[in-house]
């Protein structure tokens, strides 16, 4: 009969090493949605700076003609503005697929060496 003693250090690094990868994968999904909060921040930012600048332009119009190119003026800004943004999502939506892309394949490779290991 043998006569195991419980370790508790290998338990606690076998249940560690398993849930890494689920770990990395939320603590990158944090960064990610704090990146995205952000984003969304500059965004509406940019729609109150719009919105501020349309509402001086209004009661400082001295006429109708003056009025109509101020807004066009900070429509063409606004339309400038939210192009960049959505090229800076679409940089942000590229940088978390691959962080995914990458995280799944660390799982997965680990998972593999895991599985050869054991047989």
């Amino acid at each position: 009969m043998s006569n195991r003693t419980f370790d508790a250090s290998t338990w606690f690094d076998t249940y560690r090493s398993a849930f890494a990868p689920a770990l990395h994968a939320q603590q990158e999904g944090l960064k990610a949605l704090e990146r995205l909060a952000r984003y969304q921040y500059a965004v509406a930012g940019d729609y109150l700076e719009f919105s501020v600048s349309a509402a001086k332009a209004a009661i400082g119009a001295k006429s109708g003609e003056d009025l109509v190119t101020a807004q066009s003026a900070l429509s063409s800004n606004l339309s400038k503005q939210l192009q960049q943004r959505a090229e800076e999502f679409v940089t942000i939506a590229t940088e978390s697929q691959n962080t995914l892309k990458n995280l799944f394949a660390e799982a997965s490779g680990k998972a593999t060496a895991a599985t050869k290991k054991a047989s």
